[in-house]
C-alpha cells in the first residue's frame, strides 16, 4: 500500500505501540504531514468519554465526513485526522474547540485509505498526542466492496462471525461452509444491515468470497 508523499515509514507489527509507550513519534516532515502510531484499544479505552459521531459510516477515499467531537478540552486548538493499525494517523485538519469542548467540521477520507482494514478518527493536541479516537470508519472500494481479514467465530443469532486484526468483529451472511472457528480466512463483500442477524450490533458484511488466509 502506498504511503502518502513525505510521511513517516509505516511500523509494522508491535513496534507501534513500544514507541507510543515510549512516547516517541514520527518527526513532523517539511510538507507539514504528520504520522504518528497510535494504540487504537488502549486510546479508545482511555477517552471513551468523549464521544465521536460521524457522517456518513463508510465510503471509498474522497468521501467528505462530517464529524461532531463532544468532552474535549474546552477553547483548545486540536489536530483531526484519520488512520489504521500498522499503518499510523494522519492530521488533516487545524480546529479550535468551543466553550463546552466540542466541534463540528469536515474531513476528507485520504486516498491511501485501503478497504482491507480498519480506520478510525483521531484528535490530538497540537504536539500531536491523542486525545481521542472514534468508533471504526469503514472504508470501501468505489463499488461499496471491502474486505477484512481474521478468524472465523461465531457470530449473533445465527450469523457466522470474523474477529479482525483489531479485535473488532463482524457478522458474515453468507456460504461459510467448510470453515471451522478459528481459521483464519480472508472475507469480501458489501457492507448490510446489521439487522440481519437479528439485533446484533456489528457491522455485517454480504461475503461475495471467503477463502483460507495465506499459509493456512
Amino acid at each position: 500500500m502506498p504511503l502518502p508523499p513525505g510521511s513517516c515509514a509505516r511500523l509494522l507489527g508491535f513496534l507501534p505501540v513500544l514507541l507510543l509507550a515510549f512516547g516517541l513519534v514520527c518527526p513532523v516532515n517539511a510538507l507539514g504531514q504528520n504520522r504518528r502510531s497510535v494504540n487504537p484499544q488502549a486510546l479508545a479505552d482511555s477517552f471513551a468519554y468523549r464521544i465521536a459521531t460521524f457522517t456518513p459510516t463508510s465510503g471509498p477515499p474522497g468521501t467528505v465526513v462530517t464529524v461532531h467531537w463532544q468532552s474535549l478540552p474546552a477553547l483548545t486548538p486540536v489536530r483531526l485526522g484519520v488512520g489504521a493499525l500498522h499503518v499510523g494517523f494522519e492530521s488533516l485538519k487545524d480546529i479550535l474547540t468551543d466553550q463546552s469542548g466540542a466541534f463540528t467540521d469536515t474531513i476528507v477520507i485520504p486516498q491511501w485509505a485501503r478497504s482491507n482494514r480498519a480506520h478510525s478518527l483521531l484528535v490530538q493536541d497540537i504536539y500531536f498526542r491523542p486525545l481521542a479516537l472514534s468508533n471504526n470508519f469503514l472504508v470501501t472500494d468505489p463499488d461499496g466492496t471491502l474486505s477484512r481479514e481474521g478468524r472465523m467465530t461465531a457470530g449473533t443469532n445465527g450469523c457466522a462471525g470474523l474477529v479482525g486484526e483489531e479485535e473488532e468483529r463482524y457478522n458474515l451472511i453468507g456460504n461459510v461452509q467448510g470453515l471451522e472457528l478459528g481459521t483464519r480466512v480472508i472475507a469480501r463483500g458489501t457492507l448490510a444491515d446489521p439487522s440481519a442477524c437479528g439485533e446484533g450490533k456489528d457491522v455485517t458484511i454480504r461475503i461475495t468470497n471467503i477463502r483460507r488466509g495465506i499459509g493456512y
